[in-house]
């Protein structure tokens, strides 16, 4: 198996093709085959600070366009894949990726529970809305809570190329769901950036990781309880002819051949009632910078934590309001940012945020939706480093409004 899950070319010959199952299923005649997609458009304005593009002059620099597809050729098995192409400022390009693309085979199932194996590019199952956060409609604002859901680590915690093994227990009560992922982490550019500040000569290979989740409903859906715990380690290898030729100073402080332990934990609550949704997750990550350590950090290894509050309210079917606070700390030993500012250069406060967040929601019909919010924010550790290179010019306390417009077929 670890041959399996440390060979890209492998996973790369399986996950392609399995886009394409569906069009080849409705070339056969079969009618258990399904292909869908959504289009969204953000605009954002920040009176201070840039994120997803220029936004300090207004920015539509952020959209996502995919395409996924299903095929069930038998009641316990089915493939499925989507294609994404998502511009996020100057963090991500739009150029197109394969979001997902996996093969599901349900090898259990009776009145007790139910158990299966998936196979590919898999969603990575960290939290409650990891798995669909490039779907606006299963989301409960236009941004994930940043606190949680690193939009600068997205592709970390997005999906990895491995399996992952699943199941359901039935209890009288209510219901246990269960998964364990082993897999390679997806180390994109915007990785570096998290975690080493910036796009260095050189690139994370060999990384491997797990992840296991266990969330717990109750019968009547009103409470669903989680708990998250996973393990990265990222192989850094560094471009030793690239960095030859950069000037001198830059060569000493740029990263050698060396590894980085990501540990994290999160707890996940939910409740539900007719109209409300109350939701709070808090995290904590410890992050071991191994042989990087001293460059990057204060300290050889640090803790995160961050976590938020959330309500929601639905007014009508195509009316919901939403309210949401969250907090961020890239140290718990140095939550004001000053140990980070003495010894990094940094401004203290991009070593935190605090955020307040008020937005509402459209669905005029099940294809559209759109929605509005305003982040009151203090601090921009959460804030894109390819958006605003210049980290001494970012202002504490900024605002942020935004709007989003998504059609799905």
């Amino acid at each position: 198996m670890s041959k399996v899950l440390n060979s890209s070319k492998f996973i790369k010959w399986l996950v392609l093709p399995m886009l394409w199952l569906p069009h080849w299923a409705a070339a056969s005649g079969a009618d258990n085959w399904e292909v869908n997609g959504f289009a969204t458009q953000g605009f954002f304005y920040s009176d201070h600070n840039n994120i997803y593009g220029q936004s300090e002059d207004g920015s539509l620099d952020f959209r996502e366009l995919a395409v996924n597809g299903v095929w069930q050729p038998t009641d316990d098995l089915f493939f499925a894949g989507q294609l994404m192409s998502r511009r996020a400022g100057e963090a991500q390009d739009g150029s197109p990726q394969v979001d997902y693309a996996l093969l599901d085979y349900r090898f259990a199932e009776n009145i007790d529970g139910r158990a299966g194996i998936r196979v590919g590019r898999i969603k990575n199952p960290f939290g409650f809305y990891n798995e669909t956060r490039d779907v606006a409609f299963t989301r409960p604002s236009i941004l994930l809570a940043q606190a949680v859901y690193f939009d600068n680590a997205r592709d970390l915690l997005l999906s990895s190329d491995g399996v992952s093994f699943y199941g359901a227990r039935y209890m009288e009560h209510g219901w246990l769901d269960m998964d364990l992922l082993f897999g390679k982490p997806n180390t994109e550019t915007t990785v570096e950036y998290a975690y080493l500040s910036q796009d260095w000569p050189g690139e994370f290979n060999d990384s491997n990781g797990f992840m296991w989740r266990t969330v717990y409903n109750t019968s009547d859906q009103r409470w669903r309880l989680g708990f998250t715990m996973g393990r990265f380690n990222l192989e850094y290898n560094a471009d030793e002819a690239a960095l030859a030729a950069l000037p001198l100073l830059t060569q000493m402080v740029a990263p050698q051949d060396g590894h980085i332990d990501i540990d994290a934990y999160l707890l996940s609550a939910q409740y539900n009632l007719e109209h409300w949704s109350f939701t709070a997750e808090l995290s904590r990550q410890k992050v071991n910078w191994g042989t990087l350590d001293g460059i990057f950090a204060t300290d050889p290894e640090n803790r995160f934590e961050s976590g938020y509050l959330q309500a929601e309210y639905r007014i009508s079917p195509h009316w919901t309001l939403m309210a949401r606070y969250e907090e961020l700390y890239l140290d718990i030993e140095d939550r004001d940012g000053r140990q980070a500012e003495a010894t990094l250069g940094k401004p203290a406060h991009t070593q935190f945020a605090k955020d307040l967040i008020l937005g509402v929601g459209w669905q005029p019909d099940p294809q559209w939706l759109f929605r509005a919010e305003w982040h009151k924010v203090r601090g921009t550790a959460w804030l894109p480093e390819q958006d605003n290179p210049d980290q001494n010019a970012l202002r504490k306390n900024w605002n942020l409004f935004a709007l989003q417009a998504t059609y799905r077929f």
